[in-house]
């Protein structure tokens, strides 16, 4: 235990086993019973349990987690110890006999290596037994698809000289109504040394407030590369930065030797700035070599305002750049994160925050399987209305072991659904905010001119700063100030309106850092316009718990609404909202906010 505050009512608990022990890639679930409290935290985080709950966690190392138990002004914590131990995997398998394998080939500055990694850490022969099998990238063509896979053994060895003879592969792709299989796929090794322009994009926003670690990551990188190879490094906030220029290994190296971001602040426009980074990397990239741009974020986008995951998918399609993403933390919306990079013909990671040195190891595969990997080509008819969204899994049977890896095909495009775009954010208890936000408004109030038939919605937001009538009135000064700077760019005024929620609807309940606390006060956009995803919304039910608005979310997913849920505060007390979305104005959102309560004879209001 670390601490406790006195309380007419003490925290005390009734279960609290306080250790795991698990191998590497399994799960730890920490379960609590706590008497007397409201709510618990569990560090990394953002969301609330309840005093009888679960977290499961799967840390690649041996770690504490703090778990926070609260009520009133009494706060409990505990520690949580989880023991990670060294996978020993059996790996003495029946072994098929070998019908004129090649022999091996010699990658340069890749040798065997005895070190246990689920990354590439070397190369070796065909003797190796495969453990794992990624998709490091996907080309849609007119009617076949094309899989980029690296096979490796235990130690993160890429195994080479496989062929169809010492390997089964299959191949299943699962729609929503039906399925369908490939086996006896081909492989055909591929080794190229062309050179690659690489783009590095990095998150910059207040949420990676831990970041620096990862530019020693990105400067090894960089030294690891080889002559032909070219990078350009760019940075992001709700501002974009491009650093360094498309330059040659040795120059990025010399120059970012040594470098130092600014400090990480603001919101994020990750969709601008990727959006922007393609435009730029694309007029300076070669033909003639490989080209991939890399995504490091610590955060989900919150600012673009008018740029959409869709976008970025166009753009990258066209351009023929596909787009690899790290996301550092667990803040993350990974269907969205999934679904870019699987359009786009790239691979998404996800990393703990303790593990963000892993980055370098990823950064080194995604270089090595650009140049060398096995191509599997398939059959496939691209038929978007009756198949959207498939999942698609390559299975790969060895002897009586299989291993599998699987890939998002034909995203749906146009249903992304943002939780929340900021305008800005706000200095406490004041409606003043930096400068730096301005040159979101000169963008935002932009599309307005050009549009007169676009509307937008502003609502105000604050922390808990003071009373309820102060956060009330503080929140709609912030929403009257964003609305006075678009004016003042030249839009009309009836295209705006403007609402204020106060603190009853915080993005984070504790507040735990000071970028938290400056993401409550906020003044958010919301669209109003067929063009745009709708503002109009429904608040179909609201419940006291995350399981609860799952479920409920769940349901009304299979009645065929677009759902989400939020966060809500009534006083003191955190409460989930259930919201169906994606009505284009007033009337139809009160056509079927009214249709629903008669066919299923529950009250609901629209927003």
């Amino acid at each position: 235990m670390f601490f406790a505050c006195t309380s007419s009512k003490p925290i005390s608990s009734n279960k609290f086993e306080g250790y795991s022990q698990i191998s590497q890639g399994e799960i730890a679930t920490m379960k609590w019973d706590f008497a007397n409290a409201t709510n618990v935290k569990v560090d990394l985080y953002d969301k609330l349990y309840n005093p009888i709950d679960s977290a499961k966690v799967s840390p690649n190392s041996s770690r504490e987690y703090k778990i926070t138990a609260f009520h009133e002004s009494d706060t409990v914590a505990y520690k949580w110890i989880v023991e990670v131990k060294n996978k020993e995997e059996n790996l003495e398998l029946e072994k098929p006999k070998l019908k004129d394998v090649e022999p091996s080939i010699e990658i340069p500055a890749y040798s065997p290596n005895s070190t246990n990694s689920n990354y590439i850490n070397g190369a070796i022969g065909p003797e190796a037994a495969p453990v794992r099998i990624k998709i490091m990238q996907s080309e849609n063509k007119a009617k076949s698809l094309e899989l980029k896979t690296i096979i490796l053994d235990e130690n993160g060895n890429f195994i080479n000289g496989l062929n169809s003879e010492v390997v089964d592969l299959s191949f299943i792709q699962k729609c929503k109504k039906s399925s369908s299989s490939a086996g006896d796929l081909q492989i055909q090794e591929v080794h190229k040394s062309v050179g690659t322009d690489y783009s590095l994009i990095f998150d910059n926003s207040s949420v990676a407030e831990f970041n620096f670690p990862l530019l020693e990551r990105v400067l090894n990188f960089s030294e690891s590369l080889n002559s032909n190879d070219r990078l350009m490094f760019s940075y992001f906030n709700h501002n974009y930065t491009e650093y360094l220029s498309l330059q040659s290994q040795n120059d990025f190296y010399s120059t970012f030797k040594g470098y130092d971001l600014p400090k990480p602040s603001g919101l994020s426009g990750l969709y601008k700035a990727v959006y922007n980074n393609l435009v730029d990397f694309t007029a300076q990239v070669s033909k003639d070599k490989n080209k991939a741009l890399i995504l490091i974020t610590y955060s989900e986008d919150n600012s673009s305002l008018i740029y959409s995951p869709d976008d970025i998918i166009n753009a990258a399609q066209n351009f023929g750049i596909p787009i690899f993403i790290i996301a550092v933390g667990d803040a993350f919306n990974s269907y969205t994160l999934q679904k870019i990079a699987n359009s786009t013909g790239g691979k998404l990671y996800t990393v703990h925050t303790d593990s963000s040195h892993v980055a370098e190891h990823i950064l080194k595969e995604i270089d090595f399987s650009l140049n060398n990997h096995y191509s599997v080509s398939l059959d496939y008819n691209r038929n978007e209305n009756e198949c959207s969204d498939a999942y698609g899994k390559l299975i790969l049977k060895y002897g009586d072991k299989t291993i599998e890896d699987g890939i998002v095909l034909n995203p749906t495009k146009s249903e992304f659904h943002s939780y929340y775009q900021s305008v800005a954010i706000f200095e406490p208890k004041s409606a003043d905010m930096s400068e730096d936000y301005l040159s979101n408004i000169v963008e935002l109030s932009s599309v307005l001119k050009s549009n007169p038939s676009y509307r937008i919605k502003l609502i105000g937001h604050s922390g808990n700063e003071g009373s309820k009538e102060f956060n009330a009135q503080i929140s709609d000064s912030r929403a009257n100030k964003v609305r006075e700077l678009v004016v003042k760019e030249g839009v009309d005024s009836n295209q705006i309106i403007v609402d204020s929620e106060g603190y009853s609807k915080p993005l984070f309940i504790l507040g735990q850092t000071p970028w938290q606390n400056n993401f409550n006060r906020r003044v958010e956009l919301k669209w109003i316009n067929p063009s745009q995803t709708s503002p109009f919304e429904i608040v179909v039910e609201q419940v006291w718990t995350e399981e609860e608005a799952i479920s409920s979310q769940n349901k009304w997913n299979k009645r065929g609404y677009n759902t989400y849920y939020e966060n809500f505060l009534i006083g003191d007390e955190p409460v989930y909202r259930v919201m169906l979305w994606g009505f284009e104005d007033e009337d139809e959102v009160k056509q079927v906010a009214s249709a629903i309560m008669k066919k299923y004879k529950t009250k609901v209001t629209y927003k």
